[in-house]
């Protein structure tokens, strides 16, 4: 059977007339009555009957019994042509601290822009949440600031770019300089951010140099978005500069750089080892 005999048989079906079935295919009622008949004639038996003088037509006993199979199977025809011409798209899933998303974003809509064939799926996480997000196989890539110091082998775990560390101060006057000495800030004000504090290399030892090992603080929040509704009077928190957008129009938080050596932080890209061949090409393409 071939998709135009059962196109014509529902034609003529649904007009209930050959001349107007013909109309509605934008084909000549001889095209349409050779398409039928040479159903009938696969099939070995007679579907519609039509009688002399008469333009409307019935179905046979055989017709009626033939009608929801020609419809399931003109179902199936349109079903199986659009997979045919619709291409299976590659699912990127991408999770990150917001901060991170943030300077990212345009390397995402670059991606929704010139990879058609892509879905990409962007949420917020943790730093430190990544690895085990990635090993659980909910996303395929992260890109955050915590490198786990035992690293999984299912793991790849590279750096891709750097952040400055800022400091955000909450004070009612601004400091006379842009930069600020971190031996002039009370530990015990510090408002430590999960995946940025003693959990990663680089924070974890400019706190300890600064403050010893046992440094006081004054809260451990999850996001940088958290810092502005915890922050006391005098509160202070480092992070990286790719954070700051949030305090810089609060008119009590102020931004500074940090007085050299200032602590520059990784930013990791992490996926699986079984990570398919391409993803991992679109990765390196967009993120290397």
């Amino acid at each position: 059977m071939e998709y135009k005999q059962i196109e014509a048989f529902l034609a003529i079906v649904e007009q209930k007339n050959i001349t107007k079935a013909a109309e509605s295919l934008f084909v000549s009622q001889s095209a349409l009555s050779y398409r039928l008949k040479s159903l009938e004639a696969e099939l070995g038996t007679t579907l519609i009957v039509r009688k002399k003088g008469l333009s409307n037509i019935s179905l046979t006993l055989r017709g009626e019994a033939f009608l929801p199979i020609a419809r399931e199977w003109m179902e199936v025809s349109r079903k199986v042509e659009a997979f045919r011409s619709n291409v299976e798209k590659l699912q990127l899933r991408i999770t990150a601290p917001s901060s991170v998303n943030s300077v990212f974003s345009p390397v995402y809509n670059l991606i929704a822009e010139s990879e058609p064939s892509v879905q990409l799926s962007v949420s917020t996480c943790n730093s430190n949440e990544i690895p085990e997000q990635i090993l659980r196989r909910d996303a395929d890539i992260g890109l955050g600031y915590f490198r786990s110091e035992k690293e999984d082998a299912r793991l790849i775990t590279e750096e891709i770019d750097t952040f400055p560390m800022v400091i955000i101060e909450r004070t009612d006057i601004p400091r006379d300089s842009g930069e600020i000495d971190p031996a002039t800030l009370l530990p015990e004000k510090a408002i430590l951010i999960k995946g940025v504090s003693f959990d990663n290399p680089v924070a974890g030892d400019f706190y300890r140099k600064t403050f010893g090992a046992d440094m006081p603080y004054y809260m451990l929040v999850d996001s940088p978005t958290m810092i502005a509704n915890a922050m006391p009077a005098g509160g202070w928190c480092m992070i990286p500069r790719a954070s700051t957008e949030i305090f810089e129009n609060l008119p009590d938080y102020h931004i500074y750089s940090i007085k050299e050596p200032a602590p520059q932080m990784p930013c990791y890209l992490t996926m699986h080892q079984a990570i398919p061949r391409q993803l991992a090409e679109l990765v390196k393409k967009y993120f290397y």
